[in-house]
C-alpha cells in the first residue's frame, strides 16, 4: 500500500492570536505557538494559555504589599451602670367561699378595693392591669373509704402595677396590702430606655480594644492602621428581680413603710476588632 503523510497546516504569520481574558501573559510566547493547528483543536490551546497565565497570577500575588497580611486582632469589654427608673409590682388577691359564685364576687370586691387604693396614690407613670384569674374547687382530704368532696372554692386574681417613680414602690406595696392584697408575687426594677447605656458600653469596649492594639503595634515597632473588621455588640439587660418576691403580708408589719431598694443595673458590651498593622522599615 501507499503511505499517506498528514501535513501540518500552518496559519498565516499574522502575529499572536488574541484570547480575551488571558491578559498580557501570552504576549511573551513566540508566534509559532499560535500557528499550530492539530487534532486537539482549541482545547489544547486553551489549556496551554491557562498554564502560562497561572504562574503570572501567582507572581502578582507574591509581589503584593506584605502589609496586606499584617493584622492585629484584639477584643474589648466594658460595663456601664444605670439607675433603674421603673418598677413592676405583681400582687395576688385570693378569696375563699363555700360556693364558686361567692368566692368570685368576694375576689372582685377585694380587687376593686386594692386597685382604687393604689390609684389614689397618683404616682408618676402609674399603670394597672389584671392577669392570671382562676377559680378552682377545694377538696376535703381523701380517705380510702371516703371519696373526695368539694368543701369550697378559691378565686385568685393578679394585679400588675407599673410605676416610674421607683421611690414610691414601698408605699404602693403597703397600700395594696392594707387594701386587701394577700401576696406580693413579684417585684422587678428596670431601666426604661437602655439604648444610651448600650451605646456608651459599645464606645468604651471599642476604645479599650483600640488602646490595646496601639500598645501592641508600638511594642512591635510599627504603627496601627484602620479597623478592617468589627464583631460584637451590647446586651439588652433584663429587669432586675427583687428578693421580695413570694412573700406575704407580714413583710409590711415591721416598718411604717416597706423598705425597697432599686439597686443598680449593668449593661455590658463585648467587641472583637481586626486592625491593619504597618511594620516600620
Amino acid at each position: 500500500g501507499t503511505a499517506t503523510t498528514r501535513k501540518q497546516e500552518l496559519l498565516p504569520r499574522a502575529g499572536p492570536v488574541p484570547l480575551p481574558g488571558l491578559g498580557p501573559a501570552l504576549s511573551r510566547l513566540p508566534p509559532e505557538v499560535f500557528m499550530l493547528r492539530s487534532s486537539a483543536g482549541p482545547v489544547a490551546l486553551l489549556a496551554l494559555a491557562v498554564l502560562v497565565a497561572a504562574p503570572s497570577a501567582l507572581q502578582a500575588q507574591d509581589a503584593a504589599d506584605p502589609e496586606d497580611r499584617s493584622v492585629i486582632r484584639v477584643s474589648g469589654e466594658a460595663i456601664v451602670e444605670g439607675q433603674p427608673d421603673r418598677a413592676r409590682i405583681r400582687f395576688a388577691v385570693e378569696t375563699e367561699a363555700e360556693t364558686a359564685r361567692e368566692a368570685g364576687e368576694a375576689n372582685a370586691r377585694l380587687m376593686d378595693a386594692v386597685m382604687e387604693a393604689v390609684r389614689e396614690l397618683e404616682a408618676r407613670g402609674l399603670e394597672l392591669s389584671t392577669s392570671g384569674y382562676s377559680l378552682s374547687p377545694r377538696y376535703r382530704s381523701a380517705r380510702a373509704d371516703d371519696p373526695n368532696r368539694i368543701v369550697g372554692y378559691t378565686a385568685r386574681n393578679h394585679l400588675l402595677v407599673t410605676v416610674d417613680d421607683v421611690d414610691r414602690a414601698g408605699r404602693i406595696i403597703d397600700t395594696a396590702l392594707d387594701a386587701g392584697a394577700n401576696r406580693v408575687a413579684g417585684l422587678n426594677f428596670e431601666i426604661r430606655d437602655t439604648e444610651p447605656y448600650r451605646r456608651e458600653a459599645l464606645r468604651r469596649a471599642v476604645d479599650q480594644a483600640r488602646t490595646e492594639a496601639e500598645i501592641m503595634a508600638e511594642a512591635l515597632g510599627g504603627r496601627l492602621g484602620v479597623a478592617l473588621e468589627v464583631q460584637g455588640g451590647a446586651e439588652r439587660p433584663q429587669p432586675r428581680a427583687s428578693d421580695m418576691q413570694l412573700r406575704g403580708m407580714e413583710m409590711a408589719m415591721d416598718a411604717p413603710t416597706t423598705p425597697v431598694e432599686a439597686g443598680i443595673q449593668h449593661v455590658s458590651a463585648r467587641v472583637q476588632v481586626h486592625f491593619r498593622f504597618h511594620p516600620e522599615g
